[in-house]
C-alpha cells in the first residue's frame, strides 16, 4: 500500500533571490537553489520550497504531501472525490501532481527521484 506524508510546503514567490535572502537572514534556514524560478528551503523544520513559476502559483501557500507511488496516489485521489488541477510532471527532484480536494483547497502530491 502507498504511503502518504504531509512534509512539505510551497510559497508562491515574485522573486526567489528575494524572498530566499529574507528567510535565511530572518530565520537562519539555508538556501538550495534548482534554477531562476525554484530554492528549496531547508532547515526550517519541514521541507519547504520558493516557486517563481507563475504557471505553479495559485496565489496561496501549498502543501506537499509525499508519497512512494505517484500513480496509486493519483487514483486515490480521484477515487476519493477529488479534482486533479494539473497532471503528474517531472520536476528537478522527482514526479507530482496538484489536486483540490471537495472542500476547495488545493494541494500537491510529490514523489521524489531517489
Amino acid at each position: 500500500m502507498a504511503q502518504f506524508t504531509i512534509d512539505y510546503f510551497e510559497l508562491p514567490v515574485a522573486g526567489t533571490d528575494k524572498s530566499g535572502a529574507f528567510f535565511e537572514k530572518a530565520f537562519g534556514w539555508s538556501l538550495l537553489a534548482y534554477g531562476p524560478g525554484y530554492t528549496e528551503l531547508r532547515e526550517a523544520g519541514t521541507l519547504g520550497g520558493l516557486n517563481g513559476d507563475a504557471k505553479d502559483q495559485g496565489g496561496h501557500p501549498l502543501i506537499g504531501i509525499r508519497t512512494d507511488d505517484i500513480a496509486a496516489a493519483e487514483e486515490a485521489v480521484r477515487a476519493a472525490g477529488g479534482t486533479i488541477t494539473r497532471e503528474t510532471y517531472g520536476y528537478p527532484g522527482g514526479r507530482r501532481f496538484f489536486f483540490r480536494e471537495p472542500g476547495g483547497n488545493e494541494l500537491l502530491v510529490y514523489q521524489p527521484s531517489e
